[in-house]
């Protein structure tokens, strides 16, 4: 009996300091981690992330894995403590300094990412995605020839690297090359026409040039794509506008309010479709709203004393027509809608005044265009 007792006594601390092993071990722990961010865990999880992070010894291939999911997760610092320490464990590959590059131009250290970049091409010049990354960052530098020509070198490398072709495409549209930057935003949805940035750039372009119809088919693939875009909500509501569908923009603009109640420009069309639409009670104040973040918007006042005007409140609408003729000296429609309202008023000097000079604009802009 005694020797088992003995046998007994000397089997535990052997157990427990196996379970103190298994805590400690760097990679139980970082999977334990990963499982309480499934959870919903995340502070707890990304804590005992870092810790292991910092130790003083971690694997190699733990440090690529801890360094990749700190990025996904936005945590640049400690995500940049690991790719360091692995490029200086492993200086020979190249996905520590891709993966630096990356960080460091979310962190705007531009020079450092495009030193890790070239760092990364020199290493795996066939590398199609190390080339793109440079380029990226050589665009947000403002070297767009240099951009250029890392995306070139990405499509040269690999033929269907769909983000190249976009990138390129939005570089032909800075440039003017309405042609080129279709051509390219084409060939990106070709090869993944799940790109809701290909579909939304094309759409821009479209819209621009009066495309309506070819921009709201765009947009729409993009919200299809990206439901939360309040970019594409508000482009599809341009587009509609401007083909006349009101009904269409006034949904399409108050979802992008759902999405961003202090959106800015929104208000001023909404109250632009009620105001075409005659309701000039429900026009005026959203249109009063949107006075407030573009106090000197020669358009807004100017639908604002029209508004006014149809409400039958005419000398409300004065000040507003009168700040417009002031911001806009030149536009003839101006000087007669004041007129008008002057008239209304029963300022009749004024609004003969206001009417002479209208005549007077008119001409001149006739002889201008002759």
């Amino acid at each position: 009996m005694l020797g088992t007792r003995k046998e007994k006594s000397a089997r535990i601390p052997r157990l427990r300091r196996r379970g103190v092993e298994t805590e400690a071990d760097p990679h139980g722990e970082f999977e334990r981690a990963r499982l309480a961010w499934d959870a919903g865990r995340r502070r707890e999880a990304l804590d005992a992330i870092e810790r292991v992070a910092r130790r003083e010894t971690v694997p190699t291939s733990l440090l690529g894995a801890i360094g990749q999911f700190m990025t996904d997760a936005g945590e640049l610092f400690v995500a940049a403590e690991c790719f360091e320490r692995l490029a200086s464990e492993e200086s020979e590959r190249a996905l520590p300094h891709y993966f630096l590059g990356r960080i460091y131009d979310r962190l705007g250290r531009l020079d450092d990412a495009l030193c890790a970049h070239k760092r990364a091409v020199e290493l795996e010049p066939s590398n199609a995605e190390c080339h793109y990354r440079m380029g990226v960052t050589f665009a947000r530098n403002e070297r767009r020839t240099e951009a250029e020509e890392c995306y070139r070198r990405a499509i040269a490398l690999d033929r269907g690297h769909a983000r190249a072709y976009t990138n390129l495409g939005y570089l032909m549209d800075l440039r003017g090359e309405n042609a080129q930057a279709i051509q390219f935003f084409r060939r990106a949805l070709q090869f993944n026409p799940r790109s809701a940035e290909a579909h939304f750039n094309l759409g821009a372009l479209y819209g621009e040039h009066g495309s309506h119809e070819e921009a709201i088919r765009e947009f729409r693939q993009a919200i299809k794509l990206a439901p939360e875009s309040i970019e594409a909500h508000y482009n599809l509501g341009l587009a509609l506008y401007g083909f006349g569908d009101m009904e269409g923009a006034l949904e399409a603009f108050r979802r992008v309010i759902k999405l961003e109640s202090g959106h800015p420009q929104s208000p001023f069309f909404i109250g632009m479709i009620y105001y075409r639409k005659g309701l000039y009670a429900k026009a005026v104040k959203l249109l009063q709203s949107a006075l407030k973040a573009s106090p000197d918007h020669p358009s807004i006042l100017y639908h604002i004393g029209m508004c006014f005007n149809h409400l039958n409140q005419p000398a409300r609408a004065i000040p507003p027509l009168k700040r417009v003729t002031e911001l806009t000296p030149d536009d003839h429609r101006a000087f007669y809608a004041l007129g008008m309202v002057y008239d209304r008023a029963d300022r009749k000097d004024d609004a003969r005044a206001s009417f002479r000079i209208a005549d007077a604009k008119l001409h001149a802009h006739r002889q201008r265009v002759a």
